[in-house]
């Protein structure tokens, strides 16, 4: 499996590969559909379609959104759907090798970073200073961010943390950013994936993704879908 943040293919491969119809890749990404969200796996991948591995029940013709990272984002339709695989369309063409390479900085020096999942859960902090109760506003595999921190909590980027929630593993994490009541930790470990998937079926928010209604459509002419 590989992290958002994990090493990609050198960028000559990627070239070589991106003119290819379908491509097989292992890539972890966010799926939007309705009011859910959750993370899927793109096992394969095109410039019109992609075929995710997913445990959402997702339905034919049902419009979606996929999110690589901060700045890979595409939307589509279902085309197919069949033991937690699906086939997606998307609704314009992609520069596959882009989605392939590693991630640049962007000129203001801020690297776009892997999906977030929206969440409400109350959590246990702990600091040096003690033992905190504050909430998780947001979870990915490699971080989260908190709010309604105490006062008394005086983080600092850089301090070492562990982070206590129900239903995932308690975790060290290093304090990415701080701001009043409210932070970003780095897990020292990412999260499992299955560990992360089960968890947001409980504590995810409905998806900021607005959908029309699903509707019935045609395979476009000339363009291949992944196999199912």
């Amino acid at each position: 499996m590989l992290d958002a943040e994990a090493a990609e293919p050198d960028i000559q491969v990627v070239e070589r590969r991106a003119s290819a119809r379908h491509i097989a890749v292992m890539l972890i990404a966010k799926l939007s559909c309705a009011d859910t969200q959750t993370i899927c796996r793109i096992r394969n991948i095109s410039t019109m379609g992609a075929r995710v591995e997913t445990n959402m029940d997702l339905k034919q013709g049902a419009p979606l959104a996929l999110e690589l990272r901060s700045d890979l984002k595409m939307t589509g339709r279902v085309m197919w759907a069949k033991d937690g695989n699906a086939g997606i369309q998307f609704d314009a063409a992609i520069d596959v090798a882009r989605f392939l390479m590693r991630s640049e900085s962007r000129i203001d020096r801020r690297k776009p970073r892997p999906p977030r999942y929206q969440c409400a859960a109350n959590v246990v902090l702990v600091t040096d200073g003690g033992c905190f109760s504050c909430s998780m506003f947001d979870i990915g595999l490699s971080g989260a961010g908190l709010c309604d921190l105490p006062p008394r909590t005086k983080l600092r980027s850089g301090h070492v943390v562990k982070l206590i929630a129900d239903g995932i593993s308690s975790h060290h994490a290093t304090v990415a950013w701080a701001d009043g009541n409210r932070a970003g930790i780095k897990f020292r470990h990412p999260l499992k994936y299955t560990e992360l998937q089960e968890w947001l079926l409980d504590y995810a928010l409905p998806a900021e993704f607005e959908t029309p209604e699903p509707a019935r459509i045609a395979p476009l002419s000339g363009v291949h879908y992944p196999a199912h």
